[in-house]
């Protein structure tokens, strides 16, 4: 009968799972425990999906009295969510020891897989230079539709055209033209209790084209450590000669960095130096707070004698909840993220030599999403839960 019991508390958790829009399911029931992993494609950011299958559950099956959720990113686990209910208080901690709940589920099938469903995500690209003399500033409007799908166990697949809408820039200027963005394959390769390791090829930014690859060491609660590097090579496509790679333009990058995050005051510090995308030699310090799913931060760069500071922001875009269904998935951003620096003058060194620039990998990479802290998750899934925070 325990058995029997078992197995109709798996198939009900399973069907709720997979009507809240939740993909890659997998669930294990051990007396009053369950096991289970979830990829959140419906909820914004990187706690609410946990706290909304958590909740939801316990509502359903009382007799279900300790959650162990995997959360994972494109099929691969990334944290583990402990709550177990006590007295009418939840009792939540995350972090990286995923081993267990990892061997309990090795052996179940995945529900409602994610294998080659399409996410057409439409990001507005914003730019605005004031350095002119003889007009306020230029603008550039573009639309960056994205076009993505995880092929596998921790690749994704992103095609993002750029396409200028609005925009007061010259005529030989390139932001006139239809540009490649972020096209290229991503692949996690390792995310265990300490280490994860990840690679891509393709299109990193409008300009840029290579490879890249970063490995992170999770040296304490709070401290993560990244050496990071690439060899990439410019693209152009100019009014005179169309799409193209320049000769002899490659370059070998390379980065360390430390992020730090403190629980308490909600900051995150990252410092990091090493060569950045151009050649240039420096380093570069942010420091970021976060209020919740808002992450506001100002930064300085200081390259070969050269520096530069501004400010950066991530702001929550659309609604909590995007309950996509099908095939092909049409969707808004979950993220407006936006950077300004002071240093924009044409004649400097710093502006002319590009000094100072990296790249991302993925269109919607921000200070908020894929913000996989466990000390910021554990505190939002507690709050959910108890109901401090909505």
């Amino acid at each position: 009968m325990a058995a029997k019991g078992q197995t109709s508390s798996v198939d009900g958790v399973v069907k709720m799972l997979q009507e809240e829009g939740f993909e890659d399911i997998r669930t294990h029931v051990a007396n009053d425990t369950l096991f289970a992993s979830i990829e959140d494609r419906t909820y914004r950011g990187t706690f609410r999906g946990a706290a909304t299958a958590i909740k939801s559950i316990s509502e359903r099956y009382p007799e279900i009295q300790q959650f162990e959720i995997l959360l994972t990113e494109y099929k691969t686990p990334q944290l583990i969510v402990h709550a177990s209910k006590r007295g009418g208080i939840w009792d939540v901690r995350v972090d990286r020891e995923m081993q267990k709940a990892r061997k309990r589920l090795k052996a179940e099938t995945p529900q409602a897989k994610s294998t080659g469903k399409i996410d057409i995500t439409l990001y507005p690209m914003v730019s605005l230079v004031n350095n002119k003399l003889d007009h306020l500033f230029d603008y550039n409007v573009r639309l960056a539709p994205a076009i993505a799908a995880t092929l596998w166990k921790g690749a994704r697949l992103t095609i993002q055209p750029i396409i200028p809408y609005l925009n007061n820039l010259k005529e030989y200027d390139s932001g006139r033209r239809i540009q490649i963005g972020q096209t290229n394959i991503r692949q996690q390769v390792l995310s265990t209790k300490r280490w994860t390791m990840s690679a891509a090829v393709g299109f990193f930014n409008i300009e840029r084209v290579g490879g890249f690859a970063e490995v992170g060491y999770h040296a304490m609660r709070g401290l993560d450590l990244y050496i990071k590097g690439g060899y990439t090579a410019s693209s152009t496509n100019s009014k005179e000669d169309g799409f193209g790679i320049v000769r002899n333009s490659e370059k070998l990058d390379f980065m360390a960095r430390a992020d730090y995050y403190e629980p308490y005051t909600k900051l995150q510090i990252q410092l990091q130096g090493g060569r950045f995308l151009y050649g240039d030699y420096g380093g570069r310090l942010d420091v970021t707070r976060h209020f919740c799913e808002y992450a506001i931060g100002a930064y300085a760069i200081l390259t070969e004698g050269e520096h530069n500071f501004g400010f950066h922001f991530a702001i929550p875009f659309g609604g909590k909840k995007q309950k996509q269904r099908g095939f092909v998935r049409f969707r808004l951003p979950e993220y407006f993220a936006m950077e300004y620096f002071m240093e924009s003058n044409p004649k400097s060194k710093y502006y002319s030599q590009n000094m100072g620039n990296y790249y991302t990998t993925q269109p919607d990479e921000n200070r908020s999403a894929h913000f996989w802290e466990p000390a910021f998750i554990q505190e939002y899934v507690t709050r959910i839960l108890n109901g401090t925070f909505q």
